[in-house]
Parts: C-alpha cells; sequence; structure tokens
C-alpha cells in the first residue's frame, strides 16, 4: 500500500514476497515518484532520473549505481517478463535522499510513504561564460519548446514554463552572477515564471532556449568575440572525446591457442583473422588510428593488453574471442554474445569468464599478479573504473544489434562477466565472441575468408553507430558552447 503524507491512501504497488522482503517493479515505482526511466533491453538495466540524479539498477544483481557511486543491496534484484524488480526496504534506504519527492518505507505494515509536492522545477544555476551567461534550470520532465517562452521587459527578462511547478521559497536567490542580478520566481495557476533582473540590456536575438529531459536551458550572449586561447581549448577538448584512435584486441595467441574447436580449429587464429580484417575497414572508412595487441602469433599477457591500450591513448578497446562448450552434449549451443566488465550473473557468464580468464595459466609470474584476484577484489577494481561503464554498454548493444540478424545466428545478447583482459582499460571496453568454434557449423563457416569478413564487417558497423552516435552527443553541446 502506499499513503499520502497525511495518511491518506494514494494508490497501490504490484507486490511479491521473498524471503520476507516485498519486491515491486522498478517502473511502477518510478512512476508514483513521477521519475522518467530508460530501459535498455539488452543490457536488463533501468535507468531511474530522480530530478538531477541517475540511478542505474540490472536485473539479478545487488549492486546499483546513483550518479558514480556504487552502492550494494544484501539481496539481488530479480527479473521477470513485467521488468526488473527491486527489494523495496533497501532499495528506498538508498534512494531516499536523492528522491525529491520525500519517501520512506514501515517494513512492519508493509506502507510505503510519500509528499507529492506536485514540484517539477528544482534550482536554478547561473554559471558565467567568456562570452555571456549560461542559465541552467533543473526540471524533473521534459518542457517542449512550445510551452516555452523569453520576453524582455524594462531591464527584466521572463522565462514562463507553461505546466512548470515551483516552491518560490526555495528558488528565490538575490546572488549575482554575470548578467543576472537577482532571481524573482512567481508561480501562476497553469505555469511558473522565473524573472531574472539584468545588469545591462540585451537584444532578443542574444538569447536562445532549449530544453532536455531534464533540464532547461538559456543562454545570454553578452560578447560577440570568443577569445583566441578559448577558441584554442575548445579544440583541445573536442579532440580529446574524438573516438579517433581504437585498440583491437585479437584474444589468446602464441603458447596460447585459446579453445580449440570442430575441426581442431583454433581460436586464437579466426580471432586475429578476424581483427585484421577489422582493422583495414575501420582504417579505410572511418579514417581512424588502428592498433592491435598482436598482429602475429605471439602471446600477450592479459596485463599487457590493457597496458599496451592506456599507453597508447586508445578511445576503444575490442576484445575478439570465439566460444566454445567442453560437453559434447552442448555442440549445438550457437550464437554471438557481447560482453561488457561486471559481476557475472549466471553460470554461462561465469563459464565465460574462466575460459578467458585462464590464459593467465600461460604468464610467467601468474601466481603473484592474480593471487588476490577474488571476487571482493574485482568488485573493488570495477567499482574503481566506473566511468566508461555506460559507454560500454552502449558500445556492445551497437555491435551486438548488428551481428546476429547479419550472420543468421542466435542473438545471445550483451552480458557482462569478471573479464581480467577489461580491468585497468580507461575507455570504453567490450568483449566479442563471435561465435562457438565447438558447433561444427559455426566451426565449418568459421573456417572461411568470407564468414570471417562478414563477422568484421557487422563488428565495424557497430562501432561505427557508436562513434558517430556519441561524437554527435559530446562534441554537439562543445559546438554549442562556442
Amino acid at each position: 500500500m502506499v499513503t499520502s503524507g497525511n495518511g491518506k491512501y494514494f494508490s497501490s504497488l504490484s507486490s511479491r514476497l521473498y524471503k520476507g522482503i516485498d519486491f515491486v517493479p522498478v517502473r511502477e515505482l518510478a512512476d508514483l515518484l513521477e521519475a522518467r526511466t530508460y530501459y535498455n533491453d539488452l543490457a536488463k538495466k533501468i535507468v531511474v532520473y530522480l530530478g538531477n540524479h541517475k540511478v542505474k539498477v540490472t536485473a539479478l544483481n545487488p549492486f546499483i549505481m546513483i550518479d558514480n557511486a556504487f552502492f550494494q543491496m544484501p539481496i539481488s534484484t530479480d527479473f521477470d517478463e513485467n521488468g526488473i524488480w527491486v527489494p523495496l526496504n533497501y532499495f528506498i534506504d538508498l534512494i531516499s535522499v536523492y528522491s525529491p519527492i520525500p519517501i520512506s518505507y514501515n517494513t512492519d505494515t508493509h506502507t510505503l510513504s510519500l509528499v507529492k509536492e506536485r514540484v517539477n522545477i528544482l534550482a536554478v544555476n547561473v554559471e558565467e561564460k567568456v562570452n555571456g551567461t549560461l542559465i541552467r534550470i533543473a526540471t524533473l520532465r521534459k518542457f517542449d519548446l512550445p510551452n516555452l517562452a523569453v520576453r524582455l521587459s524594462q531591464g527584466w527578462m521572463y522565462v514562463d514554463i507553461y505546466g512548470g511547478r515551483i516552491d518560490s521559497t526555495r528558488l528565490r536567490s538575490n546572488r549575482s552572477v554575470g548578467i543576472i542580478r537577482k532571481l524573482v520566481p512567481i508561480q501562476f495557476e497553469e505555469s511558473a515564471q522565473l524573472s531574472f533582473h539584468l545588469k545591462k540590456p540585451v537584444e532578443k536575438e542574444d538569447i536562445s532556449i532549449s530544453s532536455s529531459s531534464n533540464e532547461i536551458l538559456v543562454s545570454v550572449r553578452t560578447s560577440k568575440k570568443i577569445p583566441d586561447n578559448m577558441i584554442i581549448d575548445l579544440e583541445q577538448e573536442r579532440k580529446k572525446w574524438l573516438i579517433d584512435k581504437i585498440i583491437i584486441d585479437p584474444g589468446h595467441g602464441g603458447k596460447d591457442p585459446g579453445t580449440i574447436g570442430y575441426g581442431r580449429l583454433k581460436e586464437k587464429d579466426v580471432v586475429l583473422d578476424v581483427g585484421k580484417r577489422l582493422k583495414k575497414l575501420l582504417q579505410k572508412k572511418l579514417h581512424v588510428d588502428v592498433l592491435m595487441t598482436r598482429d602475429s602469433d605471439r602471446f600477450v599477457e592479459l596485463r599487457e593488453r590493457s597496458a599496451f591500450a592506456n599507453r597508447n591513448g586508445g578511445k576503444l578497446f575490442v576484445s575478439i574471442h570465439a566460444n566454445a562448450v567442453k560437453n559434447n552434449y552442448s555442440r549445438s549451443a550457437k550464437g554471438v554474445e557481447t560482453y561488457c566488465l561486471g559481476l557475472a550473473r549466471t553460470e554461462s557468464d561465469r563459464a565465460i569468464a574462466e575460459k578467458e580468464n585462464s590464459v593467465i595459466k600461460y604468464e610467467d609470474s601468474w601466481s603473484e599478479t592474480y593471487a588476490n584476484f577474488s571476487d571482493e577484489n574485482y568488485i573493488l577494481l570495477a567499482m574503481a573504473q566506473n566511468s566508461f561503464n555506460q559507454e560500454s554498454h552502449e558500445l556492445a548493444a551497437a555491435v551486438q544489434k548488428e551481428l546476429p540478424r547479419a550472420l543468421n545466428t542466435k542473438n545471445r545478447g550483451v552480458k557482462q562477466s569478471n573479464l581480467i583482459v577489461l580491468i585497468g582499460t580507461s575507455m570504453p571496453k567490450i568483449l566479442v565472441e563471435v561465435g562457438f568454434i565447438s558447433n561444427p557449423s559455426e566451426a565449418k563457416k568459421l573456417r572461411t575468408k568470407k564468414y570471417r569478413q562478414k563477422v568484421a564487417e557487422k563488428i565495424f558497423a557497430g562501432i561505427k553507430t557508436f562513434k558517430e552516435s556519441s561524437e554527435r552527443a559530446v562534441l554537439g553541446s562543445l559546438n554549442g558552447s562556442r
């Protein structure tokens, strides 16, 4: 049951009891909190936007990420055809401090209490820029441009937000920043008005307004010319975010053959050939710098692969492997799957990690280097590198979308596991399993140059999609700051 702050019955949530703990669907809870959500079906991950905060929840996983920090619940989330379910009491304990709507849960009465203030405009931040003033208005939902208006009158700039709801006592500010002398918010019946007292007159054409999912931006230009050093800084920032160097990592090699599949087909040979073909495509069609952790039949230690990527300033890391199963009855297993760094959720994901991590037995100092590689230490390593988790999942989804249909094979989805080769790379990183060489049919296809070329083309297509969308999102915002 859900009650409002005064105890009056408000609504109910779907729920089920497991080991004395109430589980509820994340989407229903988000709707109750008037929070937007984004669901990634391939990764089985949902993002809940609580004001300016992002809460990321993964199916069958006890870890949730709030902004850039990981938190662990004592019990994992659940998953079924209705989506991801969370243990309510533990989940509320973690998100309550971030929720714009005050919320609490009583485990004795199984009652969720909240106070809906109907506020959807949370804060106003004014920033002084080189060529003017930027006003950031934090919102709980997106306001379409037809519902936004800016007008000037007698030294004031008025921003009208139709459907906006504010707490005028919180937003009022007399702090002077940039061209803004002070802010006076006013709530009308159907709209909110933010009144900005200006220090000097501006022209209407120098004002621009835009809206995103949780923010309204008002830009007031006061200088027509950007200093030369600022242009240089912007160009350097732009180059930093360009995906202009890609690291391809063909798995195994040398004394490590990887999996030996049907007909004695060696994994190390298949993935090296696919990697070389992918390199040619990237250089020819995307005109990017491409480096390979190995371009011949030689052995490279796992830690050296990630170190090589970092040392050479890679922007993406793509490790290529081929799959296999040991049991004869499973020779029918087939398909492609793409992995990100994370805690293994299933036995098959753990088996992949065991197979790919087994490379360490070929390393001279493996017992010393990996002696402390436990689940607990892995969690700490993964948490320390969470800055590229989202980008890695997006890259994995883009590649995985291309491969199965084109290769006419099973789509095994985007997964995650504790893969040592992905630990330490400071960039978006994925591991692609291009097929099962233990499957006679897929092994036969993977022996052919034509099929390997097709595999390389589809990995290339996924990388191209990710590169274009990432650069458009990041570089577009940089260009808008000019």
